[in-house]
């Protein structure tokens, strides 16, 4: 195995259905990640990259953006493009990277659609991954994987951010509006060693609540059945491209109600399982929008001991369960169509993490975090 692999989504494509090549600020970042690999301190003591793969078009994806975003990079490295994987050829990638042995000990870079990314770093060893699925808005990140020299097994993985371009890392509102015109406020609670199963067993897995509300305000009366509802705070996100509000109306888990005279709308999504043959609801999300605001909400509670959730813990705590105050900040993000509010700086947040001793060998850990300020 090389000693690091580098994964980036490919830059900014245009809000155009069916479109294939970057948009002009994907092309800016295309430009800027040549400094950015040759200049950032982060990624010289990695070295540079001696292999850059980018996925190819298919007869299903016919997208040039992966090619294109990393072919000025690597005509100023002097390097080839690889180009022989195709989007859905994830698995093949993977064994064809670890094959090459003059890559062994050096740095590898790929860029592919943020639909695949975790899937790859899932066959290149990653057993736990957050967030599960790359955020569809985001593509200011890379993950860094390291590889023991020796034996090539799975380390580490960092997701680092590129902060190269004006709104990169929640540095601005994304739009005209500012920190007056949205209001959001969060919770959440995590458990480890403490929490017990329907049957009065503890669980081996952690468990979670997260409660959420978030009201924006502004005209969402400009909406279609190609229109997508997104939320993200953390690495929680609900709205990808093709989440929209005609794909909703099909399915059974979800609830869309349209009164196009008054220019508003619902929608209700529940996040289900099957527990012990019974189906049960462990999170939904709602969104509500008209001419004034557009208002969502979203509930989770969930046992990882005894569910597979596919939704992701909100915030995910460093540093291996912290003791005392924890502060941090998150993303905000919230949408509907082309109107969207973009947390400047991240989402604040505040709580207190704590250990227990208990008769399990494990102990216990509990922390809850809530938001700070509610804008």
């Amino acid at each position: 195995m090389p000693a690091r692999v580098i994964i980036i989504r490919h830059a900014e494509k245009p809000e155009i259905p069916r479109s294939i090549h970057l948009s002009p600020k994907g092309r800016t970042r295309a430009l800027a990640l040549v400094e950015f690999f040759q200049s950032d301190p982060r990624l010289l003591k990695l070295g540079l990259p001696a292999v850059i793969i980018a996925q190819s078009p298919s007869q299903k994806n016919h997208s040039q953006r992966s090619l294109e975003t990393v072919t000025p990079l690597a005509k100023a490295l002097g390097l080839p493009v690889i180009s022989r994987f195709t989007f859905g050829q994830v698995q093949e990638m993977a064994q064809w990277l670890k094959s090459q042995r003059e890559y062994d000990g050096k740095t590898a870079l790929i860029c592919m659609n943020h639909m695949e990314i975790a899937e790859l770093a899932k066959a290149l060893g990653v057993a736990r991954l957050r967030p599960r699925v790359w955020p569809h808005e985001t593509y200011d990140r890379l993950y860094v994987l390291t590889f023991a020299p020796e034996d090539g097994r799975f380390l580490s993985l960092q997701n680092l951010t590129q902060t190269l371009l004006f709104g990169d890392s929640f540095q601005a509102v994304s739009g005209p509006q500012g920190r007056a015109a949205a209001e959001v406020a969060f919770k959440q609670v995590y458990q480890e060693g403490s929490s017990k199963t329907a049957g009065g067993k503890e669980s081996p897995g952690p468990r979670w609540q997260f409660s959420a509300t978030a009201e924006v305000q502004g005209d969402f009366s400009d909406f279609n059945d190609d229109t997508i509802p997104v939320f993200r705070v953390g690495g929680f996100c609900f709205g990808y491209h093709l989440t929209t509000l005609g794909y909703l109306k099909k399915q059974p888990n979800a609830v869309v109600k349209i009164d196009a005279s008054k220019g508003s709308g619902s929608m209700l999504y529940r996040y289900q399982t099957v527990v012990e043959g019974a189906e049960r609801t462990y999170a939904w999300i709602s969104f509500a929008w008209d001419r004034q605001s557009l208002r969502v909400e979203f509930q989770a509670d969930v046992d990882e001991g005894s569910i597979n959730p596919e939704i992701d813990l909100p915030i995910v705590l460093e540093n291996d369960q912290p003791v005392g105050r924890i502060v941090g900040a998150a993303p905000c993000y919230v949408a509907l169509g082309r109107k969207r509010f973009q947390a400047p700086i991240g989402f604040n947040y505040q709580g207190e993490g704590r250990k227990a001793s208990t008769p399990s060998p494990s102990g216990s850990y509990q922390a809850t975090l809530r938001s700070v300020g509610g804008d």
